[in-house]
């Protein structure tokens, strides 16, 4: 009889420190282990839903993927369809990949930086990407300086001095502005901060390709060509 109530007491302790024990690691399951904060220029899909575009938290936990609105706060989910592994130093670095089809841009897979990537949406057919390089505070290392982002992208086009490219002009079709005018050299900041991230009436925005994707630039480094224009002026 002593012992069967030994072996009761010992049966309620056991099951009391189980209880004890997964109430102090279950929140810790729950936690988010993967944040990064990120700018979206357009309007794009998550989950079969249509996001604006705008700024966004976007949070990975082992239970899911979640994007926060910073203008409204309203918070969009989404199941991980499975985890992706094996990314280039370009995507593991920190991207969001997002298929483009049907004039719609679906966020399909979010690589954090330094982890492997998940995914969120598959498209069967063949499709285009476009790439956004997650610019938080772990992987800013990573942006192009203005000199190098210039070469590779707007030196076809304005030339290596910023004086243009006849050859481009002939190309297009239309006289592209020279950089070193005091026409451009008169713009704002933020008006030609507008044009390399929105484009313009005769000019897309600006995009990079890497390692086989093409993306636009982070806004670190749309900051750094801007002030490398500003060296071009006549």
């Amino acid at each position: 009889m002593q012992k069967m109530k030994t072996q009761g007491a010992m049966a309620r302790w056991l099951m009391a420190f189980v209880l004890v024990t997964f109430l102090a690691v279950g929140p810790a399951f729950g936690q988010s282990v993967e944040a990064v904060r990120v700018e979206i220029p357009y309007e794009f899909t998550l989950a079969s839903k249509v996001l604006p575009a705008g700024a966004y938290t976007l949070t990975v936990t082992q239970f899911g993927f979640q994007a926060q609105s910073a203008a409204t706060g309203a918070v969009y989910r989404a199941s991980i369809i499975t985890r992706l592994g094996g990314p280039t130093e370009f995507l593991r670095g920190g991207s969001l990949v997002f298929d483009k089809t049907g004039g719609a841009h679906i966020l399909s897979e979010v690589w954090m930086a330094g982890s492997d990537g998940i995914l969120l949406h598959s498209t069967p057919k063949s499709h285009p990407h476009e790439v956004i390089l997650l610019s938080d505070g772990m992987n800013q290392n990573r942006n192009v300086s203005g000199k190098v982002a210039y070469e590779q992208t707007c030196m076809r086009c304005h030339g290596p001095t910023g004086k243009g490219d006849k050859n481009a002009d002939k190309f297009f079709n239309v006289a592209i502005p020279r950089l070193s005018s005091t026409e451009v050299q008169s713009k704002s900041d933020t008006e030609l901060k507008e044009i390399i991230t929105q484009g313009s009436r005769a000019m897309a925005p600006v995009e990079i390709d890497e390692s086989g994707f093409r993306h636009r630039l982070p806004p670190q480094s749309v900051d750094a060509v801007i002030a490398f224009v500003r060296t071009l002026k006549q």
